[in-house]
């Protein structure tokens, strides 16, 4: 008989997984109209500005980036001319020719490079998310209200691509932190309660619900965020029980 497969190790409960969990903790309050007045207050080194009665309720760093090129394609490089008689004159001359050659081509192979545009970042620092938006501090204090952003996607684990309007005109941006499920999830149910992400709980990581549940840390019930309702066994419940 071959040898039983081990089963392959579970993954620790992480403090990224306490964020996730109080997330989700928040956007049930915030889908069930629920008030937000208990929850723990974060302090910051400036005034929230976005509402008279708004409270900060997380923190943590991010790194901002734009998609952009680093250069438009052209290159120049300068190359000493060398001149010269007899054996070594001419290997002189042949071997700045073909120096020249190789620094040409890599000069070229890096303006095409940095033709092709990319995430770049171009800024870092805290940020600081409440009911109403968020702020970068960077430390210039760079402020966002929901009204602001025009549209917002979880791209990958911890990293929300989002548009708006800023003072300078549109942007598109994408920002990575910890809490970048909860600058999501929040925008969402306050400006878009029919995203797609929203309904359908796709803002989560894959497979998420069930590391939390088999570490006994579900999160409440949040239907209105697409999360399932969590019966006191940790099983979801079944619709219209």
């Amino acid at each position: 008989m071959g040898r039983q497969k081990e089963a392959a190790p579970v993954p620790p409960w992480t403090p990224r997984d306490e964020v996730l969990r109080y997330t989700c903790y928040l956007a049930a309050l915030l889908s069930g109209g629920h008030s937000t007045q208990d929850v723990v207050e974060v302090l910051a080194p400036f005034p929230p500005t976005n509402a008279d009665d708004e409270k900060l309720w997380a923190t943590g760093p991010f790194v901002l980036s734009d998609f952009r090129a680093l250069g438009d394609g052209s290159w120049q490089v300068s190359t000493p001319v060398v001149f010269g008689t007899g054996a070594i004159g001419v290997g002189l001359v042949a071997g700045s020719l073909v120096g020249g050659s190789i620094a040409k081509s890599r000069a070229r192979r890096a303006a095409q490079a940095a033709a092709v545009p990319r995430w770049v970042p171009i800024e870092q620092g805290q940020l600081y998310l409440s009911q109403y938006g968020f702020y970068m501090h960077t430390p210039n204090v760079l402020r966002w209200s929901w009204s602001e952003i025009t549209g917002a996607s979880v791209v990958a684990p911890a990293t929300v691509h989002f548009t708006g309007n800023s003072v300078d005109g549109p942007i598109s941006w994408l920002l990575q932190s910890d809490w970048a499920e909860l600058l999501f999830v929040t925008w969402a149910l306050t400006i878009h309660p029919r995203h797609p992400q929203l309904l359908t709980g796709g803002w989560l990581p894959p497979g998420w619900l069930e590391h939390a549940r088999f570490h006994h840390r579900p999160p409440d019930p949040a239907p209105g965020a697409g999360l399932p309702a969590i019966t006191a066994a940790g099983e979801p419940e079944e619709a219209g029980a």
